[in-house]
């Protein structure tokens, strides 16, 4: 990775003279090395040598220089960097997310039911399809409907990607993305609408974001949560 000016960088096959490091491929790892004269001059404490990819939390992939920051991702089995510029107008500019008022109507117990061995392709915006692992159904009732979710596992977390009617109008098209906690003993959680959030892809057209599988796409209108990012 090289800086070719102050906002800019470049990858290639060869190395520059205002190289920052490289990126080392092994079988099912990615490393970046920081180029030693870069590590030895900088100001910034700078670790020689860091796995990217795979980590077990997506934060402790990033890696930070200048107003840049970095991480790596797999999608299709092929690996590609997610690139920020910490110093982007666009940051000054962002007014919040606009939500609708906490409404504890959306906010219901759920019995959870827990699958073993199983996994759902869920599509991305790209159209490939990503195996993931499913740990079970969440069962519950709004206004005297009986509804369920399917709950995937996301970082250790029940994590729920869902459609709902307001998707194209209040909130984003494709759906969003909720965490649940884990169930008591009893088998019994909460789910929380209000804390519905919008996916990545509703931010910037370079997110890989999953879109809700047919099973997760509730034939009701959940005024909850985060609506459409203004301007996007």
């Amino acid at each position: 990775m090289n800086q070719i000016s102050d906002d800019s960088l470049v990858l290639s096959d060869r190395a520059g003279k205002k190289n920052i490091g490289s990126f080392q491929l092994g079988n099912d790892t990615v490393w970046f090395n920081f180029n030693p004269k870069l590590v030895k001059n900088s100001k910034r404490l700078l670790p020689t040598k860091v796995l990217q990819y795979p980590t077990e939390n997506y934060a402790l992939g990033a890696l930070y220089y200048d107003h840049w920051k970095w991480t790596v991702i797999q999608r299709g089995g092929l690996y590609a960097i997610r690139l920020r510029d910490l110093t982007h107008p666009e940051l000054k500019n962002f007014t919040g997310i606009p939500v609708f008022d906490y409404n504890p109507i959306f906010r219901v117990k759920a019995f959870f039911e827990p699958r073993f061995n199983e996994t759902m392709e869920i599509p991305n915006v790209l159209g490939q399809l990503i195996e993931w692992k499913v740990m079970g159904i969440l069962r519950f009732e709004l206004e005297g409907k009986k509804y369920e979710l399917t709950a995937l596992d996301e970082a250790g977390k029940l994590f729920v990607i869902f459609s709902d009617e307001t998707n194209g109008k209040e909130t984003y098209p494709t759906g969003r993305y909720l965490y649940v906690n884990y169930p008591d003993r009893t088998g019994i959680t909460e789910v929380d609408f209000n804390f519905s959030y919008n996916p990545p892809c509703a931010f910037t057209p370079f997110a890989t974001c999953p879109i809700p599988p047919k099973v997760n796409r509730l034939p009701v209108a959940l005024n909850a949560g985060e609506k459409v990012p203004e301007g996007h």
